[in-house]
């Protein structure tokens, strides 16, 4: 790939799309970042340039996506936050979102008091997740806030509430987590109890956030350890370093649950895989790792449309929902969280890997930041 006026410093993963790969003007001067598109081809697909508010940007992506986001803020700054969004076809259009005046419309809310928890994009909509706070009351209450890709329109609902006290029994209650998507609706899911019964709460929202329907299902004791867990990919959530303690993490793809986590069987570590089956959970992967000392460990995990990608302890572990499929285990590099398809990548060699329709785009990191071209190399699948 030829080299651009500025070094390339930055890339990003679109994954079933291409690579990203970012310059801008080192001494800081300019604002203005260029994006250059690569695939399979030998030339770039597109490139476009965006202009954040600042330094800072966080490129927010998902799988499937046909649009992605830059945003120049997590937390919004007098109810707004600036973004770039950019489709497959490398159109940019760049707006701000203004959440507040959405909010408001719910009630007597202070928009000052709410936190954003997450942000990621669905076929329709970018979606943000927002929690207030109300000290007297002595509970949390989570917001969902939808904004459509195609007019920029900010929808608003109350997703839940959750007493402080329930926080203190972490096995059968948590904070409202994105699980997926069915379709074109959106999966909240929380960890509850009802009839004697662990499980979690499933609610499904529409892309202008209208509650579609709410269910329970069933959660077997799968004898996941209670880890720290975070985020895994381009989402909100990530760049905030918000943790949970969590057995396990609730995933929604094909249409299906998927449950995973860690397990300690002795003195070994094993990542596992679930899936709920006609109201049963059926294991369907796992792994053993080798893991010593990491008793503090982050546990994090992305769906993609192939499996789950985990991270934790300085691995990254692969886990197919094919029955055919092996696990793949990695060492982890500081790329793996921005780089879900890298997981999937057998012969990894700490390179920068994304999974395309026909093949795996593979980068060596070490490119970045030096004057010149870059190379890549495509292996058709």
């Amino acid at each position: 790939m030829p080299a651009e006026e500025y070094p390339f410093f930055d890339i990003l993963e679109w994954k079933g799309q291409g690579t990203l790969l970012l310059n801008r003007d080192p001494s800081g001067q300019q604002r203005k970042i260029n994006l250059t598109m690569v695939g399979e081809k030998t030339t770039s697909i597109w490139q476009e340039s965006i202009n954040p508010s600042g330094k800072d940007y966080y490129f927010i992506h998902s799988e499937n996506a046909r649009y992605v986001y830059f945003l120049d803020q997590l937390q919004p700054i007098e109810g707004k936050i600036q973004f770039s969004q950019v489709n497959i076809a490398g159109n940019v259009k760049s707006s701000t979102a203004l959440l507040s005046a959405a909010v408001r419309k719910l009630g007597d809310y202070d928009f000052n008091l709410l936190k954003m928890i997450d942000v990621f994009t669905t076929d329709k909509a970018l979606v943000f997740l927002m929690r207030y706070h109300e000290k007297k009351e002595k509970r949390f209450t989570d917001f969902l806030l939808t904004m459509t890709h195609h007019n920029f329109l900010i929808y608003a609902t109350k997703l839940g509430d959750i007493p402080e006290a329930y926080l203190k029994e972490p096995d059968k209650y948590s904070f409202w987590s994105y699980a997926g998507n069915e379709g074109e609706d959106i999966l909240f899911y929380s960890k509850d109890h009802k009839d004697k019964k662990n499980g979690f709460s499933i609610l499904s929202f529409t892309p202008k956030a209208e509650l579609k329907e709410s269910r329970f299902i069933t959660s077997a004791s799968h004898g996941f350890d209670a880890t720290s867990a975070g985020a895994f990919g381009a989402t909100g959530r990530f760049y905030l370093n918000i943790t949970e303690v969590s057995n396990g993490q609730l995933h929604m793809i094909n249409g299906k649950f998927h449950h995973c986590g860690i397990r300690t069987e002795g003195i070994k570590k094993v990542a596992e895989l679930y899936t709920l089956v006609d109201a049963e959970w059926v294991k369907v992967k796992s792994a053993e790792l080798t893991v010593t000392g990491q008793k503090t460990a982050i546990f994090s995990s992305v769906a993609m449309n192939e499996g789950i990608g985990i991270s934790y302890a300085g691995l990254s572990v692969f886990l197919p929902i094919s029955g055919d499929a092996a696990a793949v285990l990695n060492t982890g590099t500081r790329h793996t969280p921005n780089n879900p398809s890298s997981t999937q990548v057998k012969e990894l060699n700490g390179r920068f890997a994304v999974s395309l329709t026909t093949g795996t785009l593979y980068f060596d990191t070490m490119q970045l930041n030096k004057v010149g071209p870059v190379n890549f190399e495509f292996r058709k699948k």
